[in-house]
């Protein structure tokens, strides 16, 4: 069977020949092709837009494709215009991948995420496509704002980047536009791949008569070997991995940790990996900084490698998961697997993943005492934190266990085609 992925960020392989010293990885995409590949029974071919062309080349037996990514201006008038337009040149893009449909004549699409453009594809092609449920931006958008002080909403809106046709207001308006894409494509599908409560009873509302299959993620492989083993007294150290998008949380859990120092925890520290510093929600994080003279206790540590990033678990004390609106984070995932005793908001799909008092301890979203009272439970006993962790582990360890997802994959392809033939005339 030739399955199509259409991918949101180019995979490893392409990576290494047009922009190797920006390499990052492909993340859970790499980890599931490679899981697929291992199988055998499938020919896969890979696409993704970028802005610097390649002509298609195998590699492992898999067929790589490129997309041309249309131009953005970034600055002067036309950056400013680009910025205020809130849309993206989608035509090239579904061009660009019909073209490659046209090379590659898979018996199958499989478009990764809903967010973007490739998704429109279902109403164009006559192929089987089947979408993976990744964040749902008709959900995302409507909690966009959430656990950011409105003060903070009306600056962004005065600033001169928003001016400039940057910032938090851009990036809702682009979202929201976005959101709208994405109904339509939701409604127009007929198959789906999710993993979580959540995304399943979005897709049975939106489109009841669609064919959804529950399909597990495989982890990146650095977080398969090491266990998180309890450190013996020291600092206690809340560690975390954001995104810098409002909903993320992040300004909940710095209030929490400034509560939690005040009272039962004045020797903590916050660890944050993620690419804040420099993002539109910079600002707003050095004035919560300020407001609860924080600035000595949080380690920024930027974006990190797969390695680091388990180093990085394996030394914290808790793992906290903030986000006010999620489907399935994989960063929880990986420190579930680890062994990491987790705390976490029981957003969207979060539910699925952790079972609370069993596996990790949940609080209400966008909940900051709730969210500190969690934090400062795991402090206070450790025994129970290490038993939460252990029970964590088990039950992510089956859960990602890669040959099962990919056999999984592979079953639900041959369904959707099976499906689709019968379908057509």
């Amino acid at each position: 069977m030739k399955v199509l992925w259409l991918t949101p960020v180019q995979l490893p392989a392409v990576e290494k020949r047009v922009a190797p010293t920006v390499f990052r990885g492909g993340g859970w995409l790499e980890s599931l092709r490679a899981a697929l590949c291992a199988e055998g029974s499938l020919q896969l071919g890979m696409a993704a837009a970028g802005e610097t062309p390649f002509e298609p080349f195998d590699e492992g037996g898999v067929q790589y494709f490129h997309v041309q990514a249309p131009p953005r201006p970034r600055s002067g008038l036309a950056g400013v215009v680009a910025g205020w337009r809130h849309r993206a040149d989608e035509a090239s893009l579904l061009a660009g991948a019909t073209s490659v449909i046209e090379q590659f004549q898979p018996d199958l699409i499989h478009v990764h995420g809903s967010e973007g453009p490739f998704g429109v594809l279902v109403t164009t092609t006559t192929k089987p496509v089947i979408i993976s449920l990744q964040g749902i931006l008709l959900v995302y958008s409507r909690a966009f704002f959430s656990g950011v002080p409105v003060v903070d909403v009306m600056r962004s809106a005065v600033s001169l980047e928003c001016a400039k046709g940057r910032g938090l207001l851009h990036d809702y308006a682009y979202m929201r536009v976005a959101a709208q894409r994405e109904l339509n494509v939701l409604r127009a599908c007929h198959y789906f791949a999710g993993r979580t409560d959540w995304d399943r009873g979005i897709v049975s509302v939106v489109n009841p008569h669609a064919h959804y299959y529950h399909v597990e993620e495989v982890l990146r492989p650095e977080f398969y070997l090491p266990d998180w083993r309890q450190s013996s007294g020291g600092t206690f150290v809340v560690y975390t991995t954001l995104g810098p998008a409002p909903y993320k949380g992040l300004i909940n859990l710095l209030e929490a940790v400034a509560l939690l120092r005040e009272s039962a925890l004045p020797d903590m520290r916050l660890r944050v990996a993620g690419r804040i510093q420099g993002s539109a929600m910079w600002p707003i994080t050095q004035r919560a900084l300020d407001r609860w003279r924080l600035h000595g206790a949080v380690d920024w540590l930027g974006s990190l490698a797969p390695a680091e990033i388990a180093l990085e678990l394996g030394g914290a004390s808790v793992y906290v998961h903030p986000s006010i609106v999620e489907n399935s984070p994989n960063s929880l995932a990986e420190a579930m697997i680890l062994g990491v005793p987790c705390v976490a908001a029981s957003a969207g799909g979060v539910p699925s993943l952790l079972k609370d008092g069993h596996e990790g301890l949940l609080c209400s979203p966008n909940d900051v005492y709730g969210l500190a009272a969690a934090i400062g439970a795991v402090a206070a006993d450790p025994v129970r934190a290490a038993r939460l962790g252990t029970n964590a582990r088990v039950r992510a360890r089956r859960r990602h266990d890669p040959r099962t997802i990919a056999q999984a994959m592979i079953a639900t392809y041959e369904t959707v085609v099976s499906d689709h033939d019968a379908r057509s005339p």
